[in-house]
């Protein structure tokens, strides 16, 4: 019959001799979660290029991508277009707790008034406060900006009197304007104006805006490098449970015995 092996303590796991294989599992599962990470990061950095992709096409002129009386199409979402027309410094606001480098100021916007009439805000840039803004542009307006639909909030604009609102919503900028506006805004760039027409962003003195809302990346985009990362942690999952076992088995002896069969009665 024979002898089972001692069960040992757990502590005999902790003895210089298992040092090298201790080691390496932990090597070897770190890397599988490092390398893991790293696919998921490329994962995350492929999908956000390809919504980004969007603003690098070449610009469309703001009347052939969304109409004066038209709903915002979700196909629009970060569409470079021409806008051409008038600034109406007058009816200037600013937008509220922008963030821009970790700091929180406000963003500057001014409509254009385009030649159907309608006007569209524009977001001219970042300022640290309403104060330190530069004063809004007069006379022609000619910039390529990236489309955006309309921004909602549920905090409630206590002051319509001022300059400054919560939120860049259309349907809030109505009733201070004497035009009617699209259904959306755009973020003004430094892109050159097709056409030859001169430039006149009014972006002058003021920290340049990105884009907040794009359209999302298709669900394929970079599906090979998420796949990838899940393949990497299970192997560290597996590598462990290896480990696991051996320690288990080979090193403190406790091997799991089978139920004895009932013999013949």
């Amino acid at each position: 019959m024979p002898i089972d092996a001692p069960v040992m303590p757990a502590s005999h796991a902790l003895a210089p001799r298992y040092w090298g294989a201790h080691l390496l599992m932990v090597v070897a599962v770190v890397a599988c979660v490092l390398l893991g990470r790293w696919q998921l990061g490329v994962w995350h950095g492929h999908r956000a290029d390809d919504a980004a992709s969007v603003t690098r096409e070449d610009p469309a002129a703001l009347t052939d991508v969304l109409g004066p009386d038209a709903a915002f199409p979700t196909s629009a979402i970060g569409r470079p277009v021409t806008v051409l027309g008038r600034w109406d410094p007058a009816h200037t606001v600013y937008v509220a707790n922008r963030e821009h480098d970790g700091h929180t100021g406000v963003w500057a916007v001014t409509p254009v008034v385009t030649a159907n009439g309608s006007a569209i805000p524009v977001v001219r840039g970042w300022s640290p406060e309403v104060g330190a803004a530069p004063a809004a542009p007069r006379g022609q307006a000619a910039l390529v900006g990236l489309l955006q639909p309309s921004e909602e909030t549920a905090t409630t604009d206590r002051d319509t009197h001022d300059d400054v609102v919560p939120a860049l919503d259309v349907t809030d900028l109505l009733p201070r304007a004497p035009y009617d506006l699209y259904s959306g805004y755009v973020v003004a760039t430094d892109r050159e104006v097709p056409g030859g027409a001169v430039a006149s962003t009014g972006m002058s003195g003021l920290a340049a805006v990105a884009a907040e809302h794009l359209a999302g990346a298709s669900a394929s985009t970079a599906l090979r490098n998420l796949l990838y990362a899940f393949q990497w942690w299970m192997f560290g999952a597996f590598a462990a449970f290896v480990w696991w076992r051996w320690v288990q088995e080979d090193v403190l002896g406790r091997r799991h015995s089978p139920d004895p069969s009932p013999g013949p009665g």
